[in-house]
C-alpha cells in the first residue's frame, strides 16, 4: 500500500516528463487528491473516480495478475497500478484498476483514465475560479 499512487507519466511537448499522482484527501477521507508536475491539481469525490473508472473500464480477467502499487481508499475500495504484456502488444502497457466491495475489478489503460481525471480537476477548478470571480 502506498498514500501516494502514480497514475500516469507522460512526455510533454517541450520533451519534459511529467507526472499525475492520486492520494487520499478530505476530513472523511471521501475524496481523492490529483496532482499533475505540470500544475493542475484537485480534488475528486471517490464517486467520480468510480464514474471514470466505470465509464472506461472493462472487468479484469481472473487470470491477470495485478503486482503493483495500491491506494487503500478505504471501505474495500483500491486503485492498483500495474504494468501487462498483452500478446497482441509490442510492449507493456500500464493499467489502473478500480476494486470495490462486491463488485468484480474494472482495468482501464492508465493514460485514458488519468487523461479524464486531469480534465475533471481543471473542469472544476475553472467552475471555482469563476464561481470566486462574480
Amino acid at each position: 500500500m502506498t498514500d501516494r499512487l502514480l497514475l500516469d507519466e507522460r512526455i510533454l511537448a517541450d520533451g519534459s516528463h511529467a507526472r499525475t499522482y492520486a492520494s487520499l484527501a478530505g476530513a472523511a477521507a471521501d475524496h481523492i487528491r490529483i496532482e499533475d508536475e505540470s500544475g493542475a491539481a484537485g480534488d475528486l469525490s471517490i464517486a467520480a473516480l468510480d464514474k471514470v473508472m466505470a465509464r472506461y473500464g472493462l472487468p479484469l480477467e481472473a487470470e491477470v495478475d495485478t503486482p503493483g502499487d495500491t491506494l487503500d481508499l478505504g471501505h474495500g475500495r483500491r486503485l492498483r497500478r500495474f504494468r501487462f504484456h498483452a500478446i497482441v502488444d509490442a510492449e507493456g502497457r500500464d493499467y489502473l484498476v478500480w476494486e470495490r466491495p462486491n463488485a468484480e475489478p474494472i482495468a482501464v489503460i492508465a493514460t485514458h483514465a488519468t487523461a479524464a481525471l486531469r480534465f475533471l480537476v481543471l473542469r472544476l477548478g475553472g467552475e471555482r475560479s469563476q464561481e470566486s470571480e462574480g
